[in-house]
């Protein structure tokens, strides 16, 4: 998929709000060193957001971090980490206690049938997509709200409302993102935190090209394969990272102050065509 130019994707960010609407704001996001994180901390520097970018690959991670100071001319500090390791990030998290904005992210889980799915698979799945988000707004949510402002964006699945076959680990686990963003806006709404979970469809990243590359084979060619995984999406296509991330970004706005608790869904229509 082409490259999308900075002055495109400001301009789809800025059809609801203004330019430097984060201005000021300080952003840690996960998983920011490819994929849909790398494209919601982009947009987040597009508008004017200082970021703290977290992932386990230091070479990568650095160098998408360079890339959108270049780009951006914001602040990006690169801290490289393991989202389940929780002494290491408890050290992170405090000394990064002035962060508005959060936004959480993951690869998702294996796929398989329910039945080969070992209970090391099933820890693993819980302390990276729900324990990881769990720690990181235990941490960050009070500080936020002591300030009387701040934002959660827990990134998660199409699985969280639409089930998928073979994906029971994404299947039982994701959904605890949902509730975990209702827990937080009954606890600190009133003072001024949102929280919501944003749940992409299928979307062309490069974890998504590895996937299609081994799902050819046996006859299958690329291409059918991929029209195979598109044939119940009404909009015909795979979402790009930059869409998931305009709307992750447009939650991190005064634009979207009353918009908290919720589940908001990109996926071309998916869910909704069964």
């Amino acid at each position: 998929m082409a490259e999308v130019s900075k002055q495109d994707r400001q301009t789809l960010l800025t059809r609801l709000i203004q330019p430097n609407a984060l201005e000021g704001r300080k952003a840690m996001v996960f998983g920011a060193s490819s994929g849909i994180g790398y494209a919601c901390a982009r947009s987040l520097a597009d508008l004017g957001a200082e970021l703290v970018m977290v992932a386990r690959n230091r070479d990568k991670l650095e160098r998408a971090a360079e890339a959108i100071s270049a780009e951006s001319g914001r602040a990006v500090l690169a801290e490289a980490q393991d989202i389940t390791d929780v002494a290491a990030m408890q050290s992170l998290l405090s000394r990064h206690q002035d962060c508005d904005i959060l936004l959480t992210d993951c690869g998702g889980p294996p796929g398989g049938p329910f039945e080969s799915l070992t209970l090391d698979q099933w820890e693993a799945a819980w302390q990276a997509q729900l324990r990881s988000a769990l720690q990181a707004t235990r941490a960050l949510a009070p500080a936020m709200s002591g300030r009387g402002w701040g934002r959660v964006i827990l990134l998660a699945s199409i699985t969280l409302v639409h089930p998928l076959k073979g994906f029971a680990l994404s299947n039982s686990i994701r959904p605890g993102l949902s509730g975990l963003a209702a827990t937080l806006t009954q606890e600190y709404a009133a003072q001024g935190v949102t929280a919501n979970a944003v749940c992409p469809g299928i979307t062309a990243t490069e974890r998504m090209e590895k996937l299609l590359d081994q799902a050819t084979g046996a006859g299958r060619s690329r291409q059918e394969v991929l029209t195979e995984w598109i044939r119940n999406i009404p909009a015909g296509r795979m979402a790009a990272p930059h869409e998931i991330a305009a709307l992750a970004a447009f939650l991190a706005t005064d634009a979207a102050a009353f918009i908290t608790g919720q589940t908001l869904v990109a996926d071309g229509g998916e869910s909704v065509a069964g």
